[in-house]
């Protein structure tokens, strides 16, 4: 059986997103016996470009992946849905074979999505499970849009990272960073947050020997040296943490890696160990730097373990971006001044800062939405939906404008379209190490 996986993400801000999940289904699929390819539209979006690998692959089976439903950013809202329809439709036009979805946006809206793109079927959650709906494409199709099969891996021993990559997904090196994955899972119960949807809240976690062998064998076989850790939040469990970075630090390979951390460390030497093992950038999920605010959004952590987070990172040598969320349950004019102050105390390379909150199906801020009458039962969040704090979002965003003025380190993606401005293009050809905040002055 040859399938053919379409990474359907085109979206190149803030930097193209290697398609870590169509890589690992690949490699799955493969060792089931069939015969795969990826197919990118970031780097192949034309329908010249899908009418010829269609033609030459012909495959039994079309797998397309939908990692977000939208940039999740306000006001400059990019909803993503139509591109994908007309994706199907290309498919469509070219291909008789059955259409099966997945992905992290799928797997969030699995009826609605399916009814939008008129797809044959698709699996939510894991799909390296997805096997069993690819050989009988009807297993994974509900004429009526309601439950739709699930997989969940127990554990990830059998998640890898395709040896045959080259062969696999032939323009994989047009990556600045390679991602690689080490966890899944989130404890955490963060109020807007879909990880525990998507993943589950216990942390299932994979051999730091494999982890650490992916990146050596990507290193020696195509002289890659930027991977990103797509983890969720990497120190979720922070004693594998260390046991990861022990063993890429025992590589002793000149690696550049990046990962996503929850600014709370039990010992700050740690971010010494990251430093030894080839970690230069940090982007702390921190959502907000008032206590009030990091109450209401049930965050595990701290002012104080911001700052400790902060302080060991600085004293280690890696650069670190706070990802703040403004305009949540309890936003006012005083917290966001305290966030303001706290960003300005521990001094980051960036502070990235969406104003107003997604809304997404499952979320305790679906239910406060309801609650506050900001949202009903039966509306649906396909099409994205905001919250925003009693200050509404004409206040919020004046407020938050006025209060960075003159900040050069603070950057709002939801500002404006980021992905089309010039200073942006040139930025991605000029620079191509790392996170793309790396680059922004103090």
């Amino acid at each position: 059986m040859r399938i053919l996986l379409i990474s359907a993400n085109t979206e190149p801000f803030p930097e193209p997103v290697f398609p870590i999940g169509a890589v690992y289904v690949a490699d799955a699929l493969q060792r089931a016996g069939a015969r795969v390819r990826i197919f990118d539209m970031r780097h192949n979006n034309s329908g010249a470009s899908l009418k010829k690998e269609l033609a030459s692959f012909h495959p039994d089976r079309i797998g397309i992946s939908l990692r977000n439903v939208d940039n999740a950013a306000y006001p400059a809202t990019r909803f993503y849905l139509p591109t994908y329809a007309s994706l199907v439709k290309s498919v469509r036009a070219f291909s008789y074979a059955p259409i099966i979805l997945g992905g992290s946006a799928f797997s969030l809206f699995p009826g609605e999505i399916t009814a939008y793109l008129g797809a044959d079927g698709g699996v939510k959650g894991d799909g390296e499970g997805a096997i069993d709906v690819f050989r009988n494409p009807d297993h994974g199709h509900n004429p009526d849009h309601g439950k739709m099969p699930s997989s969940h891996l127990s554990a990830l021993e059998d998640v890898a990272f395709p040896k045959n990559i080259g062969e696999l997904f032939p323009c994989f090196r047009r990556y600045r960073s390679v991602g690689i994955q080490a966890t899944r899972g989130c404890p955490n119960h963060c109020i807007y947050c879909t990880y525990p949807c998507l993943e589950g809240r216990i942390v299932r976690t994979r051999s730091p020997e494999v982890v650490a062998g992916e990146i050596a064998m990507l290193h020696k076989d195509f002289n890659l040296r930027d991977f990103f850790l797509v983890d969720s939040l990497f120190n979720a469990d922070e004693e594998h943490m260390v046991h990861v970075a022990e063993k890429i630090e025992a590589l002793n390979i000149p690696v550049r890696i990046s990962c996503y951390l929850q600014p709370k460390t039990s010992e700050p030497a740690i971010f010494h160990l990251l430093k030894k093992a080839g970690f230069v950038a940090v982007d702390f999920g921190t959502d907000s730097g008032s206590p009030a605010m990091l109450a209401s959004y049930k965050k595990p952590f701290g002012i104080d373990d911001i700052i400790q987070a902060s302080r060991a990172c600085e004293e280690a040598g890696i650069d670190f971006c706070h990802s703040l969320i403004l305009g949540g349950p309890g936003e006012t004019r005083d917290t966001i001044h305290e966030t303001v102050g706290l960003m300005d105390e521990i001094s980051p390379r960036a502070v990235v800062a969406m104003t107003g909150i997604r809304i997404y199906p499952g979320t305790e801020m679906e239910r406060i939405a309801i609650e506050e009458d900001a949202l009903t039962e039966e509306e649906s969040l396909l099409e994205p939906r905001f919250y925003f704090s009693h200050m509404g979002p004409s206040a919020l965003l004046n407020c938050v404008y006025e209060a960075t003025a003159h900040r050069r380190n603070w950057f709002f993606p939801g500002k404006r379209d980021w992905g089309s401005a010039l200073g942006f293009k040139i930025l991605h050809f000029l620079y191509r190490r790392g996170p793309l905040w790396r680059t922004f002055r103090k």
